[in-house]
């Protein structure tokens, strides 16, 4: 089992089962052979429960998705009681978080480090509950049991390891949760996977310590040993240097020792197996899953976004990189692109890079689609990409486009009667398709009207039916708050949100358009220094602007855009509360989409779980819904 037999003809897929008793007394055979003892069931016993676990907890997704899409509508059952305390129940685990703030870190929803909690007893209860740890005797051979069980449960944890890895991957398409969202899983199987290993190695080294045998094991079996202290030197690279606080030291660095660190893990790893007992039919189930999700993307760009893309780069007068790319696909609000810049020399071709798309497909028969894209520089290639755009206006560049991925949920952005978007920062260029796609519904129900011809003494009637009817296919109204520190950006998306209502028509477009920007630090007195009297009871901060429209020059002429200017930070919980509460007689409901830094989404992510809180509590309103969108999920 330790040599290199398994490269000599004919290829073994399977490793042989094959017992004998031979010098054990039939105690000793009959206690040896037990389930939980025998060495030759360990991949029945450990790796395929551990597999079953993972499947179901698959499933439970599976079956909510296909519910919640196909089979029962929100709008269809949002009378009975249980249905809403059901759905509200749900939201809550799903929204609920804690904030560290000595960290600043924000803990997954409650929902998530409940089922993390059940795969930790799932764990310690298969690997640490079965006992002996050690065998007695070396007669029972050198695999300790707490190493034989560790080995059969890390390796069933390698093709979800592999699974949630990738953008294009299977359990997204089964649920529905995208790839950014498994993010979390991805590291906790990994913690698991890397702990098991260390649970598989130990054991190994005080069995043959106590025995006074472990120089004598590693010089025969050199090669079984060192492959797996190198498997697990490059598991632990992989665990580890995935932390935010290192992988934010240098993005490209940290992806390309990833791949590099994953080829010599899988190789070593494989070697080490030796194809013991269905040990790589694990490595073949991991190949099956991983390989088609990613090739499937390069056959994408290659044959449908094709490699002759042109992204024309220039730099906006907010400081933001703005990048258009001619597309011939559809994608919704909130999803993003994975951009390959083919033109800043071959070691940057190799990596791609995230971005939020801020537009809509076009509408128009006929009319070019544009992917724009509005980036913030910080550092790396961001900041080589401005430079750029800087020293050469205008300037387009070959890229490749992966995409589009994630996004809101277009069923829930239908479901809400109202919707409240909020943004931090650069998060400014998020919102806008949020705004478009509202405002060209407004446009379209407007035109329905018309057509029907609203007259006479039904006006009334009609007008409610009308209502019903637009309230059916989409939202009523959106409320976009923007904070910001930037008066530039401030400026930038006044500007950019005016013209975008000025592109329909503006007696029906503004209409259910309400924009509140709240201005930080010094932003604030620069604007209006000698306004900061007035006070908005709905806000709790000071307002800026006297009025609810604000002013903004558009291509030489002033625009309106229906909102208000505030001072500070806006106090989210009570926004998001006094927006619930002003539907709650009506039944009505509200979609929360949200942007912005981690504290942004742990006050947005609470103030909606506890709404919902209030629904099962006996509040009538029709459901508060969030959709969160992290600066940095990976």
């Amino acid at each position: 089992m330790e040599s290199m037999a398994w490269l000599t003809y004919p290829l073994a897929l399977t490793g042989s089962r094959e017992f004998e008793c031979g010098d054990f007394t039939a105690e000793e055979c009959s206690y040896y052979k037990q389930r939980w003892h025998f060495w030759y069931i360990a991949d029945y016993v450990f790796a395929l429960p551990t597999v079953a676990f993972f499947m179901c907890a698959i499933g439970v997704f599976i079956i909510g998705h296909v519910l919640s899409s196909h089979v029962l509508g929100y709008r269809r059952f949002r009378g009975p009681s249980i249905w809403r305390k059901s759905i509200a129940t749900l939201r809550y685990l799903a929204y609920r978080g804690f904030h560290v703030r000595a960290l600043g870190w924000n803990s997954a929803s409650v929902g998530v480090l409940l089922l993390g909690l059940v795969g930790t007893v799932f764990f310690f209860c298969m690997d640490l509950a079965p006992k002996p740890y050690y065998w007695a005797d070396e007669m029972f051979g050198g695999s300790p049991p707490l190493g034989t069980r560790s080995g059969w449960m890390a390796l069933a944890c390698m093709p979800f390891v592999f699974a949630t890895a990738s953008k294009t991957n299977w359990i997204t398409f089964c649920t529905g949760v995208s790839h950014e969202r498994l993010q979390v899983f991805h590291r906790w199987i990994s913690y698991a996977f890397f702990l098991l290993a260390l649970l598989h190695t130990f054991p190994f080294i005080v069995y043959h310590v106590h025995w006074h045998d472990m120089e004598m094991h590693f010089s025969e079996s050199l090669l079984f040993y060192w492959t797996g202290i190198v498997a697990l030197i490059a598991q632990a690279w992989l665990t580890f240097a995935s932390h935010s606080s290192i992988r934010n030291l240098g993005y490209e660095f940290f992806k390309a020792t990833h791949f590099i660190a994953v080829v010599i893990f899988v190789v070593t790893f494989f070697w080490h197996c030796d194809y013991t007992l269905t040990s790589w039919h694990y490595f073949i189930a991991t190949g099956a899953v991983y390989v088609p999700c990613f090739v499937y993307p390069w056959l994408r760009t290659c044959f449908e976004y094709r490699f002759s893309r042109q992204a024309q780069i220039s730099v906006e007068d907010c400081g933001f990189t703005r990048i258009t790319i001619p597309a011939q696909f559809d994608w919704k609000p909130g999803q993003h692109c994975f951009l390959r810049f083919t033109g800043f020399g071959f070691l940057q071709s190799l990596s791609t890079h995230p971005f939020t798309i801020c537009s809509l497909p076009s509408t128009k028969p006929g009319e070019q689609s544009e992917l724009v894209f509005y980036i913030r520089h910080q550092g790396g290639f961001t900041s080589k990409l401005y430079q750029h755009a800087m020293n050469q206006p205008g300037v387009s560049v070959p890229v490749l486009v992966d995409g589009p991925y994630g996004g809101a949920n277009l069923q829930r952005y239908r479901d809400s009667d109202h919707l409240l978007v909020i943004a931090g920062g650069s998060g400014a260029g998020w919102c806008l398709p949020f705004i478009e796609r509202f405002v060209r519904h407004s446009v379209l129900a407007a035109g329905t009207e018309r057509t029907k011809g609203v007259v006479g003494d039904d006006k009334e009637a009609h007008s409610v039916e009308e209502r019903l009817e637009r309230r059916a296919s989409g939202p009523l109204s959106v409320h976009v708050v923007l904070a910001t520190r930037d008066t530039s950006s401030r400026m930038w998306f006044l500007r950019t949100v005016g013209e975008l209502l000025s592109k329909y028509a503006a007696t029906v477009s503004s209409s259910g358009v309400r924009v509140q920007v709240y201005l930080t630090g010094e932003a604030a007195k620069v604007v209006h220094p000698s306004e900061q009297t007035a006070h908005d009871q709905s806000s709790s901060s000071p307002s800026i602007s006297s009025t609810d429209k604000i002013e903004v020059p558009v291509k030489g002429h002033e625009t309106t855009v229906p909102g208000k200017e505030y001072e500070g930070r806006p106090r989210l919980s009570s926004i998001i509360h006094e927006e619930a509460a002003k539907l709650t007689e009506a039944g009505e409901s509200l979609g929360v989409f949200v942007c912005g830094p981690g504290t942004m989404q742990n006050d947005v992510r609470n103030a909606v779980a506890a709404e919902n809180l209030k629904i099962l509590k006996g509040s009538k309103a029709g459901g508060v819904y969030l959709h969160s969108e992290h600066f940095s999920w990976a």
